[in-house]
């Protein structure tokens, strides 16, 4: 009998479980691997039969605990991980299937059968049909076909191009079960030997290209040989194209390439290169509306996000300059991939679902879905320009250095601002920018190693607990705040103690602070609290006469007020703004957020909910039945917060719930179990 193996995430969530001698909560599960609750469920279930064809107990989880693997199953695990057991079989999750499904329609040359299909994923014929639905919608969202015929199989009709650029997005996320072997329908000798021809056309160009990117144009190649279609690049200015070197390149090892492949193929070396490739090729008349999409991004960002933007106009700037580049990338399919992105959707998660709600007006203007890969790119340009509280004093000198992508340092110059606030950031550089350091910084905090006789704290390009904790906890960082709580502590205490004991005073004041500051834990620093960490029973208003809409903010805010956490001129603000600029804090036709800035009045972090039960009118047709009143004290803290009232206005039959109930306590249990999914 075949055995299953364990999918990668399945081998991390194992290692974990094995190194934690208490119980892990499937929450944190989702954390390390950074997926959904749901899709740890799922991976847990693989875990399980893995370890029962294997003579192992299952793992259990424990209601309100989680999962603890007992000691005598932890050292059978570990036995068996060290014998490295040759795996002949392997379970694909529901996911992998639909991705490798479409992988291989739009790679086989060959048709494809419901039959062939069941060998590839190795599953029942019922399992193909479920999957195959998923398919189609994944088809239909980048406005292709999935057709069947009975001579023909499957096959995709609309824009070839579409259809590429959905295989490269799937088979990026692929690589590993590609270099396992298991995806038997490839051929890796065909592959290897265009991948060869690739690596040596860009050792020729002395350039760098995303990790992957040249494995999945091989894999792709012999679509590209075998295509009848010419393809079709509106805008493009074939002359320029042809006098690249990329473009001279492919004459010399992909000669046998149709001219619209070779412009294709082009397309992508140029569009792939770690350093973000020029739009010389293209011509300029889409500027005024990447312009136009570039404001209203900032705009719809700024309205979800309940923030306004201090550095506005060059955040416009950094993201015009990134969707103009990509817009090309959109439109011809070109996936440069992001290997941040897994660390982006696990360190700012509020922040990055939030960009994906925004992004979607792009995706309007593009016609087909804008990945989780570019929603993290726009995600880092958005969380490196929120605002972070400013402190004065004597400061430590800090310099942020990262390889080459500016947006990623100035995040990283927004955590370490957060994390060290008395510190100055005298600038953000990439490596090759790095000139006499120890002229202008005491500290520099780099995402590559450099050389340099200042102290280097080397971090990942998206910081990691591990990482804020290795900077806290660094001499340099920690001498620096010493001195300054030494230097406070003596001035108080010295007017006590006789002039002649001031160095001895200082002395044990130095060795005190550092005895009692060292290993300071990262789990220390503040974490952001959703809405049930805030929204009470006192705090849940249901109003059932009739109010005009002045009137219902007012009522709607009153308790914030009494709990001290507004100013009575938070809630005039609110209504001015209103006036001013219309009903624009609708979340959903029946649902408003209502919000102004921090320094508007707001006191501490809180919310309000109120229920009308007869529909506030406002201008524009605008009624709401729900009113929320955010309170946020800075541009960040409140993002969870947010994200919560996303989820729960997206939940349609939850809203209805909520409507109809009658007790403050019954809409705290429906929101419980709203955000409990």
């Amino acid at each position: 009998m075949a055995l299953c193996i364990l999918s990668e995430r399945c081998k991390k969530i194992i290692h974990f479980l094995l190194r934690e001698n208490d119980f892990v909560p499937m929450q944190k599960i989702a954390e390390i691997t950074g997926v959904s609750k749901r899709s740890s469920y799922y991976d847990i279930c693989n875990i399980n039969e893995w370890l029962d064809e294997r003579g192992i107990k299952e793992l259990e989880m424990e209601r309100g605990k989680g999962i603890l693997i007992p000691y005598p199953d932890k050292v059978k695990i570990e036995a068996l991980l060290k014998e490295n057991i040759q795996e002949d079989y392997y379970i694909f999750l529901p996911s992998e299937r639909v991705k490798i499904i479409i992988c291989y329609i739009i790679y086989s040359q060959a048709p494809v059968y419901i039959e062939q299909i069941m060998e590839v994923c190795q599953v029942s014929r019922n399992t193909v049909f479920g999957d195959m639905r998923i398919v189609t919608q994944r088809f239909h969202e980048y406005g292709l076909i999935l057709k069947y015929e009975p001579k023909r199989g499957y096959e995709v009709a609309g824009d070839a191009v579409r259809a590429r650029a959905l295989f490269f997005l799937y088979f990026s996320t692929l690589r590993p079960l590609f270099d396992s072997g298991v995806l038997k329908f490839f051929n890796k000798n065909e592959i290897q030997k265009h991948y060869e021809q690739l690596s040596a056309l860009q050792k020729e160009l002395r350039v760098e290209y995303v990790e992957g990117i040249l494995l999945a144009i091989a894999a792709l190649i012999p679509v590209m040989l075998n295509n009848k279609e010419k393809l079709c690049f509106p805008g493009l200015k074939k002359d320029e194209i042809f006098q690249s070197k990329e473009y001279q390149l492919i004459q010399k090892y992909f000669s046998e390439l149709e001219e619209s492949e070779k412009i294709y193929l082009c397309l992508h070396l140029l569009g792939s290169r770690i350093s973000v490739a020029t739009d010389e090729f293209f011509e300029d008349r889409a500027d005024k509306s990447v312009y136009g999409i570039t404001k209203a991004l900032v705009t719809e960002f700024e309205k979800i996000a309940c923030v306004n933007f201090e550095t506005k106009e060059e955040l416009e700037r950094a993201l015009f300059v990134h969707i103009k580049t990509s817009m090309y990338r959109y439109r011809y399919g070109i996936q440069i991939g992001n290997p941040m992105s897994d660390d982006i959707v696990r360190e700012y998660p509020n922040l990055f679902d939030i960009t994906k709600i925004v992004s979607q007006y792009l995706e309007q203007m593009v016609g087909f879905p804008i990945q989780d890969s570019e929603v993290a790119y726009l995600a880092l340009h958005f969380g490196a320009h929120l605002k972070v509280s400013k402190y004065r004093g004597d400061r430590l000198r800090i310099l942020i250095v990262c390889a080459n992508g500016i947006s990623t340092g100035n995040m990283i110059k927004r955590e370490v601002k957060k994390l060290l606030p008395e510190a100055e950031i005298v600038n953000v550089v990439a490596a090759m920018n790095v000139f006499n350091a120890q002229d202008i910084c005491d500290l520099v905090i780099s995402t590559v190693n450099i050389k340099s006789v200042l102290p280097v704290i080397l971090v990942n390009p998206i910081l990691t607990d591990e990482d804020r904790k290795y900077i806290l906890n660094h001499q340099r960082v920690q001498s620096s705040s010493r001195n300054k709580i030494s230097d406070t502590l003596f001035n108080v205490i010295k007017k006590y103690v006789d002039q002649s004991h001031y160095k001895e005073l200082k002395r044990d004041i130095v060795q005190c602070l550092q005895s009692e500051t060292q290993n300071i834990d990262v789990a220390l620093l503040e974490k952001q609290n959703g809405i049930l960490e805030y929204l009470n029973l006192s705090k849940i208003k249901i109003k059932e006469e009739n109010m005009m809409w002045q009137e219902s903010i007012y009522f709607a805010g009153k308790c914030l007020i009494q709990n001290g956490s507004i100013e009575q001129k938070y809630l005039d603000i609110i209504i001015s703004q209103t006036m001013y600029y219309g009903p624009y804090m609708f979340i959903t036709n029946n649902i408003m957020l209502a919000h102004a800035k921090p320094e508007d009045g707001v006191n501490k972090m809180d919310i309000s909910m109120t229920i009308f039960k007869n529909p506030i009118f406002f201008k524009e047709g605008k009624k709401a039945e729900i009113i929320f009143i955010l309170a946020a004290e800075d541009h960040e803290k409140h993002l969870k917060i947010l994200n919560d009232i996303l989820k729960i206005a997206e939940n349609s039959e939850g809203i209805e719930k909520l409507l109809k109930s009658e007790t403050n306590k019954a809409i705290l249990q429906e929101l419980e179990n709203i955000l409990a999914d």
